[in-house]
């Protein structure tokens, strides 16, 4: 009995010690694994996967366009080179154009969606849903998202008017599962001052895993044959059930009450009873996607443009400026022209997204071998690619003084000196992020209504350097955001 037991782990072990000899066969200089976490055995323990892949980086840039690291026993790829990541994300799209995440539809049917999907799959289910993000249809969404900002203001007013620090974290994620739950949904949620909403425990769920759940994710994402195997899936059973129900609910009531309302949900229905047509899986799969999509990335956004405006008072004064100037030309009203107008609020949006991307890492997986350009190294098929934005995105190479949140490094002319792919918040090329549209607009209703109405302060508990959560599933701050705010 033990003899098997212990050739099982002599199997497993020699198993590791050969794929972690993988980059030392290509000629790529790696970070030295350790049996059995890899080269990332603090991730989601101590540290965040975004503080340890720029560490590594910052190690490995100035030796070569890309170098490797391991997470458990999967090989990744993170290019550091602007001109590899134009390689991949445009030149040599048809060699890179999967994600690379398995997709269980049996199993896991919120996996149907634009982000897992693969090839020609992709490529249709891409087609169907491009034109639901054009800046028509964000006009015609514009009111669902106004509405539950105006919610967002009067619920800080009496933490304003005492003065009160308080955790905006929490707050903002309320209020973009509001909007997310509206415009996605069809569902009206009372978020706000509700942690215990149903919507709202389901995000959390999805987004600030416990532990257990971290790993699970993890597994899946480092052994996908055996995941497969096993008929694991990335999302929770409870969360699937949820989200399932949820939208054979709504489908169901507007179908039979023939109930049209101008948000994302109705243009899913469209295309499902269009000639072209959408299955219901479908449907549920891009709703929840469009929620994971729009509501963490933009809570994100509003949490740490607050911070740094905070931080920093000579820029919100100048970004309340152009608002109530912009304003004034649109009879004192916040509409999408006039946030179109805000030519400062882009240039905060961007450098926020800058230090602080909403999806601080991504994913790519060869699908054909790939020799990098100018080098003897050849990426063979099947090879996972990581490619960390965050760390680009504060590249002191690129980037003067990358510390520093300073929005005139994206005045026209400061961003035309730049590389154009070392930034890439959304990513770049056919698999861009196909809803930024949307998550533009949403974060900047948010930003101008909250900088109309108050002035943004440190506090106490204000986390000064900032600390991100470990378990996080993007960066999150560690303990909570704590600001003040003061009623202009």
């Amino acid at each position: 009995m033990w003899f098997q037991i212990a050739l099982v782990f002599l199997c497993i072990y020699l198993w590791f010690r050969n794929r972690y000899e993988y980059f030392k066969r290509l000629g790529i200089p790696f970070v030295p694994p350790t049996f059995p976490y890899g080269s990332s055995s603090t991730v989601s323990r101590t540290e965040h996967i975004g503080d340890v892949l720029r560490q590594q980086y910052e190690k490995f840039k100035n030796q070569g366009p890309a170098f490797g690291t391991f997470i458990f026993a999967k090989p990744l790829l993170v290019p550091t080179d602007p001109e590899l990541v134009k390689e991949i994300f445009v030149r040599n799209f048809e060699s890179f154009h999967d994600h690379g995440f398995i997709y269980n539809e049996k199993v896991d049917p919120l996996s149907a969606n634009l982000f897992f999907k693969n090839g020609q799959e992709w490529k249709d289910l891409r087609n169907k849903l491009s034109p639901t993000f054009t800046s028509g249809r964000m006009k015609m969404m514009f009111p669902l998202v106004l509405n539950a900002s105006n919610r967002l203001i009067d619920y800080l007013v009496p933490y304003a008017e005492k003065s009160k620090p308080f955790e905006v974290k929490e707050v903002y994620s309320s209020f973009t599962t509001e909007v997310i739950s509206d415009v996605a949904f069809g569902i009206t949620t009372k978020c706000l001052g509700n942690p215990n909403n149903d919507f709202r425990k389901m995000a959390r769920a999805v987004f600030e895993p416990n532990i257990w759940e971290s790993m699970r994710v993890f597994f899946v994402f480092s052994f996908e044959k055996l995941a497969m195997f096993l008929n694991m899936s990335f999302n929770p059973k409870h969360v699937t059930e949820f989200f399932m129900g949820t939208v054979r609910d709504t489908l169901n009531y507007r179908e039979k009450n023939k109930v049209e309302r101008n948000d994302f949900f109705q243009l899913l229905m469209n295309i499902k009873n269009s000639p072209e047509g959408m299955s219901f899986n479908e449907v549920a799969a891009n709703s929840f996607v469009f929620m994971v999509a729009g509501f963490e990335t933009s809570s994100s956004v509003l949490t740490f443009t607050s911070y740094e405006l905070a931080l920093n008072q000579d820029i919100q004064d100048k970004l309340r400026n152009e608002i109530n100037e912009v304003l004034a030309n649109h009879n004192g009203e916040i509409t999408y022209d006039a946030i179109m107008e805000m030519k400062y609020l882009d240039m905060v949006f961007n450098e926020s997204l800058r230090k602080y991307p909403g999806v601080d890492s991504q994913n790519r997986k060869a699908t054909k071998d790939f020799t990098i350009p100018n080098t003897n190294i050849t990426i063979p098929a099947g090879t996972s690619i990581m490619i960390s934005s965050y760390a680009l995105h504060n590249d002191e190479r690129f980037w003067e003084n990358p510390e520093k949140f300073d929005p005139d490094r994206f005045l026209p002319e400061n961003v035309h000196k730049r590389h154009p792919f070392c930034y890439i918040p959304f990513s770049e090329g056919p698999r861009q992020c196909i809803g930024l549209r949307f998550g533009q607009m949403q974060s900047k209703i948010g930003i101008v209504n909250l900088i109309k109405n108050f002035r943004i302060l440190p506090c106490s508990k204000t986390i000064i350097p900032m600390k991100f959560s470990p378990t996080a599933a993007f960066q999150s701050p560690v303990g909570g955001m704590w600001l003040k705010f003061e009623k202009l």
